[in-house]
């Protein structure tokens, strides 16, 4: 097997060494005799001093002070640092601390380790790897530090500290942003180091409530013994807190040096008053119609002020409420408030396009709040002026712009949207056209409904371009150009008789459904008119899927060597691969790997990934993780080929390994893989980073001993540093982390996108009292981040290049992995 990973203990140790060797060599006198209040302190540092120093030394690494202190914490609980008197954790402040080793040495000692030192054992890229994978350990030691401290003495900064963590915590994900401030403010940090520490007992009264930070727990019930074990991200506790009841049961610890972080029952029973004092619940007929959060923000060091964030509502009242509340007032680019994008980008799942599109033409035709058309006109509305009675049109404009600024164009794609703007657009245009030789003040609204109006012919125009061949027999042939793929777009496919002895090849629709292929490609191999017949996907691993009629997107949606068959129901147990399914027996793109640079490879992989990505609409997300089968005629293409596209590219790295007959050039080719991923990395291309990484890490690649022996030490630590960033562990916080350190434009790692969101939908009620959950719609919208385009210049790098990283040709077969695995290094045979 690969050498494992260093555990945290020994990759803090080794990183230790790293850092005060280059101490050392490159700041002496950082480590030195000091004296404060008439007592003389041998060998140690400042606090403030190691916080610049690391951000010097750092190589942007480290990008804030609060960030190295993070680091240094880490030293001090793993007792490699401390303060010199032992009062105080690392502060970023005139405190002295010590190298642990410092202290219990010699001065004859000390000078003999400094020397060594001075050797330079270690190289920069080990120092920025040590710097790298202690930042992955800070903001837990940091966030360990806060909560020690008590609720009074921790700063604005230390408690946005805890609220970003808090953020990435399973059992916190269903409570509010005010909620998890507020919670902040009290939570504290327990530990308890052996396995069979009983928490409390079944009876006891509750006194708080607990979220498992590390470790597990048992939960024992009288008379059953143990009913269930939580693990990390768990809670419990909290019924007893909020019935005011005894334990329901005992909690065991179920292993050593659990961690856990407390919410005590007054601090609990307080924010559930704070939190009912802040909600506003407007009622109509007696029921509730849309319950608003009372928020404080703060921006910059102006006084707090309040806002007002909508936590549920019935889709036409949260309409009326967006457009009154929304649309006239001043942005504040300071304050967050996405209301409007994430009601516009979630409405399918609650509020249909044509219901959307009722609502603005009441509300625009009326000129008032009644969005039913149920309700009475009061006669005030009725007699308002005509510039009070045209804000109401304004609004509906607003609101227009916003709705395909945020769609693209996908709102022109839904020919209910595309049919409402043409008749509410034309029909606003000439009534303010009229109304603006009474009232100038409406001209800057024409400019608006104009520019509304030559978007609109856009987009007519863009969706009339002639379609493209996508893809021949799941190659990518063409992807269009300046556009997404769209669904009159077309692919070639072919479908196989049972007996594989007779092919039909159709091009067909990327929306055209399974009931017309089947139906053309029976017609072909004699199958009749289709009745009885079924289209299967057969896998290259023997598996199959059996399409539903109503499918559509089938030729992006298969696996990269699934082949289509068309036969009878009886006979599809009978169907197997194709020899062509197997996927090449020896390296097709060595040349690539051989004649392109790390860095060459990364630009090529950046340029097809990002044109993939930037494809993809949010929209697309929503079919996927809701149920493509509630959105029918929508097809999410775009994202089909991404995500085939990074099961390609995770595929291609363990299939080019896997291919290569030697030990030195399999080793070679990982150490390629290695240094492709970290340029990709560079690029903030996260896509084909984990891609390159999950390969790496398949057990095919990971098992393979004599191969890692080759691999320089220096490749196998930065390998483990990208297989750290894929640690589930605190909701895939490792990843979070580093996503947080980059700034627009990245491609995401798309699998954990998908998976949040499939989390955020089906962790969550969609509606509860008769309203919309809209909390849930804010979790789900996880906006991509294009806010800024890729600046590349594609036309440099030649087009046979660019073909090349389009279509690799791959094994897609797990348990063909294995067989060349073990046949290009066998199992060792136990010889004691």
């Amino acid at each position: 097997m690969i050498h494992s990973p260093l555990t945290p203990d020994m990759q803090i140790s080794w990183a230790s060494r790293v850092l005060r060797s280059a101490m050392v060599v490159r700041s002496p006198n950082m480590i030195r005799d000091r004296k404060f209040q008439m007592t003389l302190y041998k060998r140690c540092m400042v606090g403030t001093e190691m916080v610049d120093w690391l951000l010097r030394q750092s190589n942007s690494v480290v990008q804030n002070r609060m960030q190295a202190a993070g680091i240094w914490q880490v030293l001090l609980e793993e007792g490699i640092i401390h303060h010199v008197t032992h009062e105080y954790p690392f502060l970023d402040k005139y405190l002295f601390y010590r190298w642990v080793e410092d202290e219990r040495s010699t001065d004859a000692a000390v000078r003999a380790l400094n020397l060594s030192d001075d050797d330079g054992i270690y190289s920069e890229n080990d120092f920025l790897l040590a710097i790298s994978n202690l930042s992955i350990m800070g903001p837990d030691a940091l966030f360990r530090m806060v909560l020690r401290k008590a609720p009074n003495e921790r700063s604005n900064e230390e408690l946005e500290v805890v609220f970003e963590e808090l953020l990435n915590i399973k059992a916190l994900s269903n409570l509010s942003t005010m909620v998890k401030r507020e919670l902040a403010t009290v939570i504290m940090f327990e530990q308890h180091q052996n396995a069979g520490t009983v928490l409390f007992r079944q009876g006891d009264q509750g006194k708080s409530w607990y979220i498992i930070l590390k470790g597990s727990v048992n939960v024992v019930i009288h008379g059953k013994g143990v009913v269930c074990t939580l693990q990390e991200g768990d809670d419990f506790g909290k019924l007893a807190l909020v019935n005011d009841a005894p334990r329901a049961a005992t909690i065991i610890l179920n292993e050593n040096c659990c961690q856990f972080l407390r919410v005590d029952k007054h601090d609990f029973d307080r924010i559930l008053r704070d939190v009912e004092a802040n909600t506003v619940r407007l009622k109509e007929h007696g029921h509730d119609v849309l319950v608003l959060e009372k928020v404080p923000i703060r921006v910059n060091r102006s006084p707090i002020a309040y806002r007002y964030s909508v936590m549920a509502g019935t889709p036409e009242k949260m309409v009326e409420y967006l457009l009154e509340t929304r649309i006239d007032c001043a942005k504040d680019e300071d304050i967050a408030d996405t209301f409007m994008e994430d009601f516009i980008l979630t409405h399918l799942i609650f509020m249909p396009t044509n219901e959307l599109c009722n609502a603005l033409t009441i509300y625009y035709q009326q000129g008032c709040s009644s969005i039913n058309g149920n309700s009475a006109l009061s006669e005030s509305i009725l007699t308002e002026s005509v510039e009070h009675q045209l804000s109401f049109r304004k609004r509906v404009i607003a609101f227009l712009q916003a709705w395909i600024q945020i769609s693209g164009h996908m709102f022109y794609e839904d020919p209910v949207g595309a049919a409402f703007i043409e008749v509410v657009v034309v029909e606003m245009y000439c009534a303010i056209l009229e109304d603006s030789r009474d009232h100038p003040q409406l001209l800057p609204e024409l400019t608006v409904v104009e520019k509304l109006m030559r978007e609109r012919e856009q987009a007519l125009g863009s969706s009339a371009r002639p379609p493209v061949i996508l893809s021949d027999n799941n190659f990518i042939r063409e992807l269009p150009a300046n556009s997404p793929v769209l669904p009159f777009d077309l692919c070639i496919v072919k479908v196989n008789s049972s007996d594989s002895l007779r092919t039909s090849t159709l091009k067909i629709r990327v929306d055209q459904t399974c009931e017309t292929i089947k139906r053309m490609a029976s017609q072909k191999l004699g199958l009749g008119n289709g009745e009885g017949v079924e289209l299967v996907e057969v896998k290259s691993n023997r598996e199959k899927n059996i399409f539903t009629p109503n499918d559509t997107g089938i030729p992006t949606s298969m696996s990269h060597n699934g082949r289509l068959f068309a036969c009878f129901k009886d006979q599809v147990e009978s169907l197997s691969p194709l020899p062509e399914q197997a996927g090449p027996s020896e390296s097709v793109h060595s040349v690539i790997l051989e004649t392109l640079t790390s860095t060459e490879l990364a630009q090529h992989l950046l340029i097809y990934h990002w044109q993939l990505f930037i494809n993809t609409h949010e929209y697309e997300l929503l079919y996927h993780v809701v149920g493509r089968n509630l959105f029918p005629g929508k097809v999410p293409v775009n994202l089909d080929l991404l995500i085939r596209r990074f099961n390609e590219l995770q595929f291609w790295v363990i299939t080019e390994i896997l291919l290569c007959g030697s030990v030195s050039k399999r080793a070679h080719v990982v150490k390629k893989f290695i240094k492709i991923a970290l340029h990709c990395k560079a690029n903030q291309d996260l896509f084909s980073f984990f891609a390159i990484t999950l390969g790496l890490s398949n057990v095919a690649i990971s098992r393979l001993s004599q191969t890692w022996e080759k691999v320089n030490a220096k490749f196998r630590k930065l390998f483990f540093e990208f297989e750290s960033l894929l640690d589930p562990s605190r909701n895939h916080r490792a990843y979070r982390l580093l996503v947080a350190k980059m700034k627009p434009p990245t491609i995401p790692f798309i699998p954990l996108l998908l998976k949040d969101l499939l989390f955020a939908h089906e962790g969550n009620k969609t509606y509860f009292d008769g309203m919309v959950n809209f909390e849930k719609m804010t979790l789900r919208n996880h906006r991509m981040y294009k806010s800024q385009m890729l600046q590349i210049d594609s036309s440099k790098i030649p087009t046979d290049a660019q073909h090349l990283v389009r279509n690799f040709r791959i094994i897609d077969d797990q348990r063909k992995f294995l067989r060349l695995s073990h046949l290009l290094e066998p199992k060792q045979k136990d010889t004691t």
